[in-house]
């Protein structure tokens, strides 16, 4: 692919999720949604298991969502679904630290916690009503659409670094 169509793609890619979380929320199945429509990975099966991952692993501010996502994006390309097949899944391991690692120097952080710190100065429970409606108000989708294009992004460059290899 050449660079300028393939910077096209990401950028298509990086708009679909940050879209997608804007008006649909569940930064997780966003991401998935943007990387499954653009490089044809995945089913809506992916997206119905990533849905619980939302917002730090079903709103707890764990691991951030929209990471989770691109990380089973990744491991849809990069994993077997031999579990025997040991040398598969460390390769994948390596895949998963590498994108992880460039989502924390992109980011600050891989924690949805410290994300919503970073971005509001405070953490929003959104399993809470009320920190929820705080969280609209202080413009969460719009952050939070952000950082799921940028890791939407990062994950499909990722993805498409890996095909380049086959």
């Amino acid at each position: 692919m050449e660079e300028n169509s393939r910077e096209v793609l990401l950028d298509r890619i990086e708009k679909a999720a940050y879209e997608n979380e804007k008006s649909f929320h569940g930064c997780s199945r966003c991401v998935v949604k943007a990387i499954q429509d653009h490089l044809h990975i995945g089913d809506e099966n992916t997206i119905k298991a990533a849905t619980p991952l939302a917002a730090g692993v079903a709103m707890r501010g764990e691991t951030c969502g929209a990471l989770l996502g691109g990380m089973m994006m990744l491991g849809l390309v990069t994993a077997s679904a031999d579990v025997k097949d040991s040398k598969a899944m460390a390769g994948t391991m390596g895949s998963g630290f590498k994108l992880a690692r460039k989502v924390e120097k992109e980011l600050g952080t891989t924690n949805c916690t410290e994300l919503q710190k970073a971005n509001f100065g405070r953490f929003y429970s959104l399993a809470d009503p009320a920190q929820y409606e705080a969280f609209i108000q202080a413009g969460g989708y719009e952050k939070c659409s952000k950082v799921c294009g940028k890791v939407a992004r990062i994950t499909a460059a990722l993805i498409l670094e890996y095909q380049d290899k086959l």
